[in-house]
């Protein structure tokens, strides 16, 4: 098989999939069949998808010695010097200010969205990092200002329970993701902050954060006026067992990379097929 170009590695492509939240509000509101609608959409996650390829070199240049430690970081092409470090400061930023005029060039919204993307990701990967539950909130604020772009740019209001079950959920997965890599800390200390996190703290934040994942998701459902009851609840049903196998592999020592937790397991996977499904025939059916 042929390798991988280290840029393609480095832009990390299991992570594109983040990007497909920028669909979830015209989604919602039973609107993506609508053809401008989608174009619009999809630009805007196209300009995600540039604009966080320009944000993981970033990072990857800020964190390459720590990453050399790291069992699996010390894998990707900036730590193990199959990319270079010019290559990438130079894309770094073409990447990201392209994005950013393209993006304000179709909206002043849209363009001031990609820029607290920016801000919050420099401020995170400078700064904010060492400091608990603050990074927390920080690394859960990529999928909510997805999820609000697509919104914006498909010209969709957005109601407060949306954005809850958005930015609940996303709460959920961050710390899941610090609860498998604390569990893993005494082991790999590569990530600093992990230190001021206990386990136990963690998995009382994961407790509270699934619980109001389930329960804003069941409020946005009795608040949305498109979905059907009957699909509703199934939906519900299937959330609730969804983020309970989610949790079940966190506390196996999975979690550290959402996106590979989320696809790599066959009965996640499955579970989020039949959740999309029901879902979509709540809306549509």
């Amino acid at each position: 098989m042929k390798p991988i170009h280290p840029f393609i590695a480095a832009a990390r492509p299991h992570q594109w999939l983040k990007n497909f939240l920028v669909f979830s509000a015209p989604l919602a509101a039973g609107l993506i069949h609508n053809r401008e609608i989608l174009f619009r959409t999809t630009g805007v996650a196209f300009l995600f998808l540039i604009i966080s390829v320009g944000v993981y070199l970033f990072n990857d240049l800020r964190d390459i010695e720590i990453d050399r430690y790291h069992p699996v970081k010390s894998q990707r092409p900036i730590a193990n010097g199959d990319l270079s470090q010019r290559s990438a400061t130079i894309m770094a930023p073409l990447l990201t200010l392209s994005s950013l005029s393209y993006g304000f060039f179709i909206s002043t919204s849209l363009g001031i969205c990609l820029a607290v993307y920016v801000f919050i990701n420099i401020f995170y990967s400078m700064k904010a990092k060492s400091i608990p539950y603050l990074e927390l909130l920080l690394v859960s604020s990529g999928f909510v200002i997805r999820a609000i772009s697509g919104g914006i740019a498909s010209g969709i209001p957005l109601s407060f329970w949306f954005i809850s079950v958005i930015s609940c959920t996303s709460f959920f997965l961050a710390t899941g993701k610090r609860y498998a890599e604390s569990s893993q800390y005494e082991i790999n200390r590569t990530r600093p902050v992990l230190s001021q996190y206990t386990l136990k703290t963690l998995g009382v934040l994961r407790v509270v954060s699934t619980a109001l994942a389930v329960v804003t998701y069941g409020f946005w459902l009795s608040q949305t006026s498109t979905t059907r009851g009957t699909f509703s609840i199934l939906s519900l049903m299937i959330f609730i067992v969804t983020i309970s196998r989610y949790n079940f592999r966190v506390q196996q020592g999975h979690g550290e990379d959402p996106i590979r937790t989320l696809t790599g397991d066959f009965w996640l996977l499955s579970l989020l097929t039949l959740w999309a499904t029901t879902y979509c025939l709540a809306i549509y059916g």
